[in-house]
């Protein structure tokens, strides 16, 4: 007999649509494969949203969900506390601030969390100890590994190393996706607002992309690694230069309007650092602080020749001191971000149904 694991997610944007298309297509798979049945029994956005215990309909969830009103996150938790049967997972796809409350209210009722929102994990230490303590306390999953890196596993393999008994020397890397795309398009000549409005068009950036300009992604994702290893640090610990010039009046609408005001100096910082054989990278460190800037590094370097949209994360430990472990690939866009939570849900499908 198949088991079930009921799905409550908050936020059905780019990522958010992304996840329900690849679950809707994996979803036969894995009931054989596992016998695990995953049940969407409620999705919400901001404006609309639908809670049904017996499943929608992932064919017309736009629809279902457009037509069922205002249904904010609380309000579905309270609906599915003891309506769910066998497990559920509060699936966070937003950005929204001020969701460790809402982990906490989760784990009470019974929900694994699994989390795209870094925001929650790069919060105030007090949040962040109170929701990593819930989870424990009430023995359930806390899985958020698409908070750095997208789809890589990078969050994995520091617990994994750490776990093992190794000691972390340092993480360096381009921990942006949406940065390095940037980068390499600028490493070609291209025009940088023309760059950050592809970039935006195709997901990478969040949404207002000015948290990604000024550093503040990187910062986040460099605060939850240091966290993992051990670090008790506040979120103004983390020293973080701007990418460029920001203008936090108005919305980002008319931010992007005057972004071709930049293009010229941003065009020749790029030509500076050509002329000494390097190239512009976002690069950020964990070590005993947390730190991110823009800096020059050498071309032909493995920073250097990142391109696109990739991260790369270059953990020194112990064990791995001559010859770092390095992991690469995709780090920004839809269907890597939500692919990467999709594991997460996978992990806890896995558990629930006692296969390794």
């Amino acid at each position: 007999m198949a088991t079930r694991l009921s799905l409550v997610q908050l936020g059905k944007g780019t990522v958010g649509s992304a996840l329900i298309g690849q679950i809707r297509e994996a979803r036969p798979a894995l009931l054989k494969r596992l016998g695990v049945d995953l049940v969407y029994a409620g999705i919400a956005g901001r404006r609309s949203g639908v809670f049904d215990p017996a499943g929608i309909d992932l064919t017309r969830w736009k629809e279902t969900v457009e037509t069922g009103g205002g249904l904010e996150g609380r309000k579905m938790l309270r609906q599915a506390r003891g309506v769910l049967s066998g497990s559920a997972v509060l699936v966070d796809a937003t950005a929204e601030e001020g969701m460790a409350e809402l982990y906490c209210d989760a784990f009470s009722a019974g929900f694994h969390v699994v989390s795209c929102n870094k925001k929650p994990l790069a919060g105030p230490l007090a949040d962040y100890r109170r929701v990593k303590e819930a989870s424990r306390r009430k023995h359930r999953f806390l899985l958020y590994e698409v908070t750095v890196g997208a789809g890589l596993p990078v969050i994995g393999t520091l617990r994994d190393l750490l776990d093992s008994g190794d000691r972390l020397e340092s993480i360096e890397g381009c921990f942006s996706g949406t940065l390095n795309y940037l980068c390499a398009a600028l490493d070609g000549g291209g025009k940088f607002s023309e760059a950050v409005a592809r970039a935006r068009e195709m997901g990478y950036t969040e949404p207002d992309p000015r948290e990604d300009l000024a550093g503040q992604d990187v910062a986040r994702k460099a605060l939850i690694l240091a966290r993992e290893a051990g670090q008790e640090i506040e979120p103004e610990a983390v020293r973080h230069e701007l990418f460029c010039p920001i203008d936090r009046r108005g919305d980002a609408v008319k931010f992007m309007a005057k972004m071709p005001s930049m293009d010229a100096e941003t065009a020749g910082r790029w030509r500076e650092a050509a002329a000494h054989g390097n190239r512009l990278r976002y690069v950020a460190s964990v070590d005993r602080g947390c730190r991110a800037a823009l800096k020059e590094v050498p071309a032909d370097g493995a920073l250097g020749r990142l391109s696109g949209p990739d991260n790369i994360f270059v953990f020194r430990t112990r064990r791995y001191s001559d010859r770092p472990l390095v992991v690469s690939g995709p780090g920004a866009g839809p269907a890597v971000t939500a692919a990467g939570a999709f594991g997460d849900i996978i992990r806890v499908a896995r558990a629930i149904a006692g296969t390794a």
